[in-house]
């Protein structure tokens, strides 16, 4: 947190929000190929679409004219979705350090996802974990007080965190 607020006093939020659109941009491969597996072929069109009007007019993925200027919103998938579109169970739920909140089959998801991941593919190992951590700074200053608003309300944290958890990945999972 205080390396996201640090960020955030110098970085201003216009900034912040196209370097993350950037490096969502990147995650393509990840939604295309789980788009795929679940047979959600309109959905891969549309994020091959997304990808390639982002990186070319939208130079690289910092503009998103792609949603702005053609409604084509993106399509969130990933590998724990598509293991629960074909009927496997989330099992018992974890917290993850680093990740978060998951459950057996989501955090096994992660395993296909990262290879899915072009960062990951930076030859430089030093490079490749500064990549990542700018990546989690940046979308971490764009959510500065939120676990802590949740926090404040809730009468079991743990709890709270778990079920809405499993209640969005289940809703995600039905689309």
């Amino acid at each position: 947190k205080p390396v996201a607020q640090g960020y955030s006093f110098i970085m201003p939020e216009p900034g912040r929000l196209a370097i993350n659109r950037c490096f969502r941009n990147l995650m393509f491969p990840t939604r295309l190929v789980n788009n795929l597996l679940q047979l959600k072929f309109k959905n891969a069109g549309i994020e091959t679409l997304r990808f390639g009007v982002n990186t070319t007019i939208g130079v690289l993925g910092f503009g998103d004219p792609a949603r702005s200027c053609f409604n084509l919103n993106p399509c969130k998938e990933d590998f724990g979705q598509t293991l629960g579109r074909y009927g496997i169970g989330g099992g018992f739920h974890i917290v993850l350090p680093v990740f978060g909140p998951s459950n057996l089959r989501d955090a096994i998801g992660k395993v296909p996802d990262y290879f899915l991941n072009p960062i990951n593919y930076i030859e430089d190992g030093y490079a490749a974990i500064g990549v990542n951590a700018f990546d989690r700074a940046n979308f971490g200053s764009l959510h500065i007080g939120e676990y802590e608003a949740i926090q404040k309300d809730a009468l079991d944290f743990y709890i709270l965190m778990r079920d809405s958890y499993e209640q969005n990945r289940k809703m995600r999972i039905k689309e």
